[in-house]
């Protein structure tokens, strides 16, 4: 009788464990078939100012120079990700990065946040909708808030841009404007990193490069979507000084033909000196 009540306790552990490991398995492939095939153009917002659209990994750290609020967001990858990376900033200069995450990829990424960014206390969960996020303690005060949302991974130092991610509508983004998508998507495609910038009237969509402390910015300036009548656009002189460029670095020359169609652009950018 012993034997017997032990042979079932032991198969009934045995049916735990597999059912168990079978639902692990499809949780994790359900969850990397959703990363592998979310669309991350659907989760950047229509109201950002500027975004940084990274193609490959390698160099990524080549944006700095230009753009160094980028630094610490793209440091809590820690190279755990997936191309593309996207760092789109708002008018009130908050900023948010976005890239697709694999279940392994966001154990590590939390790992590595838990170990060298947040050290002192666990995060603190909250709900939001249908998403977890996260709020890391950071030294000076201030919270890294994430969130791991349909095989996406959100990162920012505040919540609200986190919120407007887990918000998204796939039919209001960033990129709706249906005569420049081909241009678009072209530029997204041979370059490694693209740089876009909105004002009212106009976008600034320019491949990024940078060599021996120097970048060049090359592309084009077409107009924004959804335009207001009484809006004034600025003229192409003004274009350049559309992006916020750091103190220690200055515009050297630009170059703008508005023969092509839509207009062309070419800006050198140089260390002061």
């Amino acid at each position: 009788m012993l034997k017997r009540s032990i042979k079932i306790v032991i198969l009934f552990l045995l049916i735990i464990i597999v059912l168990t490991g079978g639902w692990n398995l499809y949780r994790k492939l359900e969850y990397n078939k959703q990363s592998v095939s979310a669309n991350i153009h659907d989760y950047i917002s229509p109201l950002a100012k500027e975004v940084i659209y990274i193609n490959k990994g390698y160099g990524i750290n080549e944006i700095y120079p230009l753009y160094p609020y980028t630094k610490e967001l793209i440091e809590v990858l820690n190279e755990e990700y997936s191309p593309p990376v996207v760092i789109f900033k708002y008018k009130n200069n908050e900023s948010v990065l976005l890239t697709k995450a694999s279940i392994e990829q966001e154990s590590k990424i939390k790992g590595f946040i838990e170990n060298n960014i947040s050290t002192y206390f666990p995060a603190k969960k909250r709900k939001y909708k249908d998403a977890e996020v996260l709020f890391y303690s950071l030294p000076d005060n201030n919270f890294l808030v994430c969130s791991f949302h349909k095989g996406i991974f959100a990162v920012s130092r505040n919540y609200k841009p986190i919120k407007t991610f887990i918000d998204s509508d796939p039919e209001n983004t960033f990129f709706p404007d249906e005569n420049n998508k081909e241009l678009i998507d072209k530029m997204l495609l041979s370059s490694s990193i693209n740089i876009f910038t909105k004002t009212e009237t106009e976008i600034l969509a320019v491949n990024y490069t940078f060599h021996n402390d120097s970048i060049t910015l090359d592309g084009y300036v077409f107009s924004a979507d959804k335009i207001n009548s009484d809006t004034v656009s600025p003229g192409f002189p003004v274009i350049p000084y559309m992006i916020d460029i750091p103190d220690n670095l200055c515009i050297d020359s630009c170059s703008i033909s508005e023969n092509n169609k839509p207009t062309s652009i070419k800006i050198f950018i140089n260390k002061k000196f």
